[in-house]
């Protein structure tokens, strides 16, 4: 993997200092030696370096120029390409062998990439495994912890089925296999036989239906269609959200006539008869008139307003029963999880993680292919060891940068090659990398910088004047979006990206980064 000449030359290139290269070098074999000075085995040598560089930091940011300009792991290719690939080859067999199926449902078209879909896609890349198995949690001790947290929320509700739900929720936890259950490792948890965890994750379901039974009498107010409606109003009167750059009279005239028509259908709002409720419909149709007639936004008065409704509606949903918070709702999501008694058994977690995740799958397939007497077998075992490679080329770079690097996990025609880079600083700061190779407008960078939860900085870099072009004619369509997200565009730049004008470092002064990345050889 390191394209180096072992001679008297090496302390200049790499210190003595540099205990990690050392141990690596020094642990080699001389045919792994040979190997390294050809390019070869780096598999191997990936994992040694994995291995010791975790017991010398200070000589990560010199292996990690080493990893990057070496020669073979650059040209590498696309992860997505060589799934495509081996996909190829698999596709011919009589036979469809196990992986085909992980390998076909993993590998997404862009177009039809959720949030949802994506995040699952970065869990199960590979890149996380170790750390995965090493922090995956007994299902009954977090169980445990769900119905304790339910107890204290819903003690003081109101609601009978949210009652019956909490004397059940109470009966559980004084079941013998909770009452037991602990932190320790999985391997030093008792099993728990089939009748007890059916029994369980009855009693869990029964909590669920009774939670789900409370929640359907409630007032559209305590819907999440209400709350996410107020939140984004929330969002829509900020003084950033306000200003010129930003404001758009149309946005902030459908945010307020949503609101009323929600309000127009909650009972709980439009037969109280507390003060701070009454005139509440009259003020959002004076400020959508005023809106409408073009009075400015930023019109103190008007301002103070909504943000009066805003307050007393937040107000409201606080002193609600507590079946209708955030909390209750988070929660029964949660439990739904344990109604099935499968995934209560300890090794569950273990079993779902070696069948989703990408690395461990493949690692199955090489052992079980290698055994075998498949026809194929070489070129099969051939792209599976190089997607192995790509997923810990990708580690190897986590680790040694203190972030969270990936390929991107889904399939584009455009896309020739791309990766994204994800570091998080001490005071909460997210920077994102994200580095493209276009078939037809070549390299595309992004820095993005998101800070106090929901402002962003978006940097993008380019060569090709089509390219940007095309960005700017879309700019207004991204703010909007951004906007719709609750997200905040404090800045979006488009730069030269030639080497001559050097990248700006995210739009924001320098922070340091406190991202951990943990593997484990």
């Amino acid at each position: 993997m390191i394209n180096l000449s072992i001679n008297k030359q090496l302390e200049i290139i790499v210190p003595n200092t540099n205990k990690a290269l050392a141990a690596v070098l020094k642990e080699a074999t001389p045919k792994e030696m040979e190997a390294i000075l050809k390019n070869k085995d780096l598999a191997s040598v990936l994992g040694s370096i994995l291995k010791e560089s975790a017991q010398n930091s200070d000589a990560n940011t010199a292996l990690l120029g080493l990893v990057k300009s070496n020669p073979t792991l650059k040209s590498l290719g696309d992860f997505s390409g060589t799934i495509k690939n081996l996909l190829q080859v698999l596709e011919g067999e009589k036979n469809p062998l196990p992986m085909q199926g992980v390998l076909e449902k993993f590998l997404l078209d862009i177009k039809e990439v959720s949030e949802p879909a994506l995040k699952q896609k970065f869990e199960n890349s590979g890149v996380f495994l170790e750390s995965r198995l090493k922090n995956v949690q007994n299902p009954q001790v977090e169980l445990k912890n769900l119905l304790q947290e339910l107890e204290k929320t819903i003690a003081k509700s109101d609601i009978p089925a949210a009652k019956l739900a909490l004397q059940t929720t109470k009966e559980l936890l004084a079941t013998p296999i909770l009452k037991e259950a602990t932190s320790a490792s999985i391997a030093e948890m008792s099993k728990g036989d089939k009748t007890t965890l059916v029994r369980l994750a009855k009693g869990v379901e029964e909590v669920v239906s009774k939670l789900s039974e409370g929640t359907k009498s409630a007032d559209i107010m305590h819907t999440k269609t209400f709350e996410k409606q107020l939140a984004k109003l929330e969002f829509l009167i900020t003084p950033k959200m306000l200003s010129t750059e930003n404001f758009k009279a149309d946005t902030l005239v459908d945010a307020l006539q949503k609101m009323s028509s929600q309000i127009e259908q909650s009972p709980q709002l439009m037969q109280s008869t507390k003060p701070e409720l009454k005139g509440l419909q009259e003020t959002l149709t004076k400020l959508v008139e005023a809106l409408k007639g073009g009075e400015v936004a930023q019109n103190p008065k008007s301002v103070e307003e909504m943000r009066g409704v805003v307050d007393v509606l937040k107000v409201v949903l606080e002193k609600a029963d507590p079946i209708f918070s955030k909390e209750t709702a988070v929660i029964s999501s949660k439990l739904a999880h344990f109604t099935n008694p499968q995934k209560l058994e300890t090794q569950e977690g273990v079993k779902e993680i070696l069948a989703q995740d990408l690395k461990a799958v493949l690692l199955q397939a090489n052992d079980e292919i290698a055994k075998s007497s498949h026809p194929n077998q070489q070129e099969i075992l051939k792209q599976i060891d190089k997607a192995l490679l790509q997923i810990d080329y990708f580690q190897l770079v986590s680790h040694l940068s203190n972030s969270s690097s990936l390929y991107l996990p889904f399939s584009w025609d455009s896309l020739q090659e791309g990766n994204i880079t994800i570091n998080k600083d001490k005071n909460s700061a997210f920077y994102c990398d994200i580095d493209l190779t276009l078939k037809e407008h070549g390299a595309l960078k992004l820095k993005l910088t998101l800070y106090d939860e929901n402002q962003i900085n978006i940097h993008i870099y380019s060569d090709s004047i089509a390219l940007k072009e095309r960005v700017k004619e879309n700019i207004s369509s991204l703010r909007s979006a951004l906007i719709e997200a609750q997200i905040t565009p404090r800045e979006i730049r488009i730069f030269d990206a030639t080497k001559k004008n050097p990248l700006i470092a995210y739009g924001s002064e320098s922070r340091d980064i406190d991202m951990g990345f943990e593997v484990k050889v």
